[in-house]
């Protein structure tokens, strides 16, 4: 099938831009207003300044919405279940920065040793003002996510790269998979509202908590953090439900020629919940923003031909934690995930001494499930609890344990280095293929499909 004609692709634009704007609209009303100032700056910076939009991109979209969370107490207000559009406008800072540090790259010249994903993405001219517009309120997803590159919005919409009917045949029916993504959804929701009746915020911060073992209070933290991740399981597998029937979702056919609708899938349920790698939780955890942060923030902290340093790693986790709010817990949690990250990369490099059979021993794996279970649901406590005090009692309630598992693992790290293994034998058998923590970048459109895809 030929490429559709332009009026089509304009067609498109003022679909999404119309049907955006008002999903947005009806639960947030004159709150929509607080998109037109950030991203109206950002397209003028780059029409004006297209070399620095980037940068200007990053000093205007995260200050608005640190004022945002500021003047809502955005944190306390989420947490009674009352809704502002701060949580909207989270989405978008992530989608308005990417558009400008994107279009910066495609103004500067491209270098030999540039990452593919950052050459994949850069945008070579500047999108008109309806198709910036598109881009920003596409989908509906300012409500929930997923994040999405402009790249990859505008292919789809212009039926290029993995949607060009022509080159790769007509996609596949999604409407089976969205259905199927939709009723997950809904089971996540059905578990969430009866759950969350007892395992929530109130019970942590409640006299009674104070008054039970500390036994009882480790499993109390587990099924709270469980309960509490069942609202996202839920408001992501909707949105992601409507991606894969817009067709957007495609990511390419396996191997048996099925379509694979994983291109923007936000949270892989069972690799989050019994997952042996901490440090693998990021790659399987609101994944798209996970995305962003690895290709805008992480890789460009570090600088080329240098491996990233714990440093970049907690600077990646703390501008993650400013994106959700000022609150301390979410720093907390944040700074506290990095040492996670940190502690399951000394785990892993000790087992690359091990046989193959010694690391995939089951027992091994188990306890390894168990302990990531634990550290994430007690790092998770502070998300939930918000300030520094609630925070600090909490966590010394059970004897600050998710530290102290983590500060260990990295002491006999430091103090009994795990032996490194002969170069040849790296470069057989590596890190197979992701050294934990630091996944591969993809590039979509090369990528494996979702389904082929390896975890770490």
């Amino acid at each position: 099938m030929q490429p559709r004609p332009n009026d089509n692709h304009q067609a498109r634009h003022w679909y999404a831009v119309i049907t955006g704007f008002l999903l947005i609209y009806y639960p947030f009303g004159t709150g929509v207003l607080h998109a037109l100032v950030p991203s109206s700056l950002i397209y003028l910076a780059m029409c004006a300044f297209p070399t620095h939009c980037g940068t200007l991109a990053w000093l205007i979209a995260f200050p608005y919405l640190i004022m945002n969370h500021v003047f809502q107490a955005s944190g306390l207000s989420w947490k009674e279940g009352q809704l502002d559009f701060t949580g909207a406008q989270m989405v978008l800072t992530l989608k308005l920065v990417a558009i400008g540090v994107c279009y910066q790259d495609g103004r500067t010249h491209a270098d030999k040793h540039d990452r593919p994903y950052r050459a994949a993405m850069r945008l070579d001219r500047l999108p008109s003002l309806l198709e910036y517009y598109s881009y920003c309120f596409a989908s509906g997803n300012l409500l929930a996510g997923p994040f999405f590159e402009a790249k990859e919005y505008f292919d789809f919409i212009e039926r290029r790269g993995d949607w060009d009917e022509a080159a790769h045949g007509r996609l596949q029916s999604s409407l089976l998979p969205g259905a199927l993504r939709f009723l997950r959804g809904a089971a996540c929701a059905t578990l969430w509202s009866v759950l969350g009746r007892e395992f929530n915020a109130t019970l942590l911060e409640s006299r009674w908590w104070n008054t039970i073992s500390v036994r009882h209070r480790v499993a109390l933290i587990l099924l709270t953090g469980f309960t509490a991740r069942l609202k996202y399981y839920f408001v992501w597998s909707v949105a992601e439900a409507g991606l894969i029937m817009s067709g957007q979702c495609y990511s390419g056919l396996s191997q048996k020629g099925r379509a694979s609708w994983g291109r923007f899938v936000n949270t892989r349920i069972r690799a989050v919940e019994f997952q042996p790698y901490m440090s693998a939780l990021a790659g399987n955890w609101n994944i798209c923003t996970g995305k962003f942060l690895r290709h805008h923030v992480y890789d460009r902290l570090t600088p080329k031909g240098r491996r990233p340093t714990v440093v970049t790693t907690l600077a990646t986790q703390l501008t993650s934690g400013v994106w959700h709010g000022l609150f301390p817990g979410y720093w907390a949690f944040f700074a506290t995930s990095a040492l996670m990250f940190e502690a399951s990369k000394v785990m892993y490099r000790y087992e690359q001494g091990w046989p193959v059979w010694a690391r995939s021993f089951w027992p091994w794996q188990a306890a390894k499930m168990a302990l990531t279970s634990c550290v994430l649901n007690y790092a998770a406590m502070s998300f939930l609890v918000l300030t520094w005090q609630d925070t600090w009692n909490l966590w010394r309630s059970v004897g600050f344990y998710g530290h102290g598992l983590v500060l260990a693992i990295m002491l006999v790290g430091a103090v009994l280095p795990p032996r490194r293994r002969p170069r040849d034998q790296r470069a057989r058998g590596g890190d197979e293929g992701v050294v934990a923590g630091e996944p591969a970048a993809a590039v979509p459109g090369q990528q494996a499909p979702a389904g082929r895809e390896k975890s770490a």
